[in-house]
Parts: structure tokens; C-alpha cells; sequence
């Protein structure tokens, strides 16, 4: 199933630190922070603004870090699943 990070989240830098930030859905709800690490960053960036898939996340671990297929996989599903839990991810 293709997915798209959501264009209504942008990455900030804040205090040296790579951050995205979501309003809570309610007033009076708190606001979300979500550090990015390097990696997380690096996927960020070449993911926005298109459509990806699982293997897209994979390959883009493999390719850049020495990673076996197993890893970047587990590494992948972890990662979208964070963004899935925040509603970063447009179906």
C-alpha cells in the first residue's frame, strides 16, 4: 500500500535538534514532539512530497548503512509505524 508523509508536517530544527511537531486534536490537548534522529531525518527527506512503499524505507536503509535486509526491514516497519501512530502517514 503506497503511503505519503503528510504535507501539513515539516521538520524543524530547534536547538540543534531535528524535530516534528503535532498539535493535539482537541483544545486543551498537548502537543506532540518527535526527535528525528540522523536516520529518521534521512528517510524524511528523500520520502516527502512522494509515494512510498515498505522496500522504498528498505532499500533506502541498505543503500546508505550496513544493514542486512532483516535489519532494514524491522528498522523500516518501526519507523513507519511511529509516523502511522502520530497520523504523519496519508493512506
Amino acid at each position: 500500500h503506497p503511503m505519503t508523509l503528510s504535507p501539513k508536517y515539516k521538520v524543524r530544527n530547534v536547538a540543534g535538534d531535528d524535530i516534528v511537531l503535532i498539535q493535539g486534536r482537541n483544545p486543551g490537548d498537548l502537543t506532540t514532539v518527535i526527535a528525528l534522529n540522523e536516520t529518521s531525518l534521512y528517510l524524511w527527506n528523500q520520502l516527502k512530497g512522494r509515494d512510498f512503499e515498505l522496500s522504498d524505507v528498505c532499500n533506502l536503509l541498505t543503500d546508505r548503512y550496513d544493514v542486512d535486509d532483516h535489519t532494514a526491514l524491522d528498522d523500516a516497519k518501526a519507523w513507519i509505524s511511529t509516523l502511522s501512530e502520530h497520523d504523519i502517514l496519508l493512506p
